[in-house]
């Protein structure tokens, strides 16, 4: 193990070569709130880049999507439905790495004074949700499992912000949001969880990321992106190993309470995942499962939406963690 971890690290060092004797590759990476990023640069792993490494931070997976597709970013980290949309949409993107969030820290949240103490108190509310993303996911889930049909309720299609706003203030009666949503909304605006209203058993949790088709064309940047997939993973394990140091990190970075960042990181309990074929399937079921409530307007094979070529050295870190 140890020398195959060698040869794996000289392997790498060698072949960032080029990287650095040239002039520096410059990569653009768009990040949901910046936390991977953050993590990054926390756990030491944005030092001595052989590449220049440009950060926009967006409020959610969509607009991430957006900005890969429209030739703005080279590579992109967001959850896995919204890949869904621009890949059936024929979106020059592919996976090239993943990790998994805690299923529960995508849940319903509703006010106190709401009505809402089970699922079945969801008939004939409003709710909000981003559309075509987890909240979305998560109601269909959830109404399922309350034995409900979509025609139950009234579908709010609101991005993060205004979804927040739709609660708090009473137009809505219930908000499907993710993290640090939840833990801002729950200590902030007092809004509590819908009994049986997480993720699990219906939520992958999974996040991928994403490259544009450009990108990995070009030997150099293909380099770059391999080895930044590379120091994610370890970034990742690392803020799993120092929460309360993470959470400083966060709070500064993101100008939010420790005391929600906290909250935030011991809730989502990230971590680095083996990216291989194993994941096909999963993905492929959320395409189905989109499709048979029509909110993908067709079906998709998803078998040729991944490059997992490039993620040698994340997945050694991922099976080290998992051991």
């Amino acid at each position: 193990m140890r020398l195959a971890a060698l040869f794996a690290g000289l392997t790498l060092a060698l072949g960032l070569q080029p990287l650095l004797a040239a002039d520096k590759v410059a990569l653009r990476l768009g990040d949901v709130k910046g936390d991977r990023f953050a993590a990054l640069k926390a756990s030491g792993e944005l030092k001595n880049l052989p590449y220049d490494l440009t950060l926009t931070a967006f409020d959610s997976g969509a607009p991430v999507q957006e900005a890969l597709n429209a030739g703005a970013l080279d590579i992109g980290f967001t959850g896995d439905l919204p890949f869904l949309f621009v890949y059936a949409a024929g979106a020059p993107v592919k996976a090239v790495g993943a990790w998994q969030n805690n299923p529960d820290s995508i849940a319903l949240l509703t006010r106190p004074d709401a009505g809402i103490h089970s699922l079945q108190d969801l008939k004939g509310k409003q709710i909000a949700v981003n559309r075509g993303g987890w909240g979305h996911y998560l109601i269909l889930g959830l109404l399922e499992r309350a034995g409900l049909k979509p025609a139950d309720v009234t579908l709010r299609f609101l991005g993060p912000v205004d979804g927040r706003a739709a609660l708090t203030s009473g137009a809505v009666a219930a908000w499907a949001p993710w993290e640090p949503y939840i833990a801002t909304s729950t200590q902030v605006d007092g809004t509590v969880r819908v009994p049986q209203g997480g993720g699990r058993g219906i939520m992958s949790g999974y996040s991928y990321a994403l490259a544009r088709d450009e990108a990995l064309k070009d030997p150099t940047k293909r380099m770059a992106i391999a080895d930044l997939l590379t120091r994610l993973a370890k970034a990742q394990v690392w803020a799993q190993r120092h929460p309360q140091q993470f959470a400083g990190v966060l709070s500064q970075t993101l100008n939010m309470p420790t005391a929600i960042t906290a909250s935030w990181i011991e809730d989502a309990r990230i971590r680095p995942l083996v990216f291989n074929a194993d994941l096909i399937p999963t993905l492929q079921r959320s395409a189905d499962f989109f499709h048979r409530y029509q909110v993908l307007p067709k079906t998709i094979d998803v078998s040729q939406a991944f490059d997992f070529s490039l993620a040698a050295g994340a997945n050694r870190i991922a099976q080290e963690e998992g051991e």
